[in-house]
């Protein structure tokens, strides 16, 4: 009894796993699928997209999901599949809000997630679909996680 996760047995938590459906959303040829929470009205075009640590997954945002989408607005947490390169991630974000048929979207990201989101910001600045970023923890430089000599083997 004493080894459930208090956050999973939290009454919030099964309040948003009971009212807020999982979807796997595979949008490209990699068949490899998008976590996605999908919460508030699907009229709204330009909701709130959530990008999760590395660590995290797409219910780490379960109360964003709940509080904001009970306050009338859309928020769509993801939960991404692995990718190679930052383009690749892009360019598969990119698939997902089409698929979703969303115009611009507003980006919270954490860390890795808030990363990611300034990339998709910058790939697409000529013709823009992030209409906001929303950054926490995050970094523009990936240099200081390469290997140096000084790193243990």
């Amino acid at each position: 009894m004493g080894d459930q996760d208090p956050i999973t047995a939290s009454e919030g938590y099964k309040r948003f796993r009971s009212s807020i459906p999982q979807r796997k959303i595979v949008v490209d040829k990699s068949n490899q699928p998008w976590v996605v929470y999908d919460a508030g009205p699907r009229h709204v075009h330009s909701p709130l997209v959530c990008l999760p640590p590395v660590c995290g997954t797409a219910d780490v945002f379960f109360k964003q999901l709940l509080a904001l989408s009970q306050a009338g607005y859309r928020v769509i947490s993801v939960e991404y599949p692995v990718f190679w390169s930052v383009e690749e991630f892009c360019d598969g974000f990119l698939k997902l809000i089409d698929h979703l048929e969303l115009d611009k979207v507003h980006i919270f990201g954490a860390s890795l997630g808030a990363f990611l989101a300034q990339k998709v910001a910058e790939q697409t600045f000529k013709s823009p679909r992030v209409h906001s970023l929303l950054l926490c923890n995050g970094f523009v430089d990936t240099t200081a996680f390469k290997q140096t000599k000084s790193a243990k083997a």
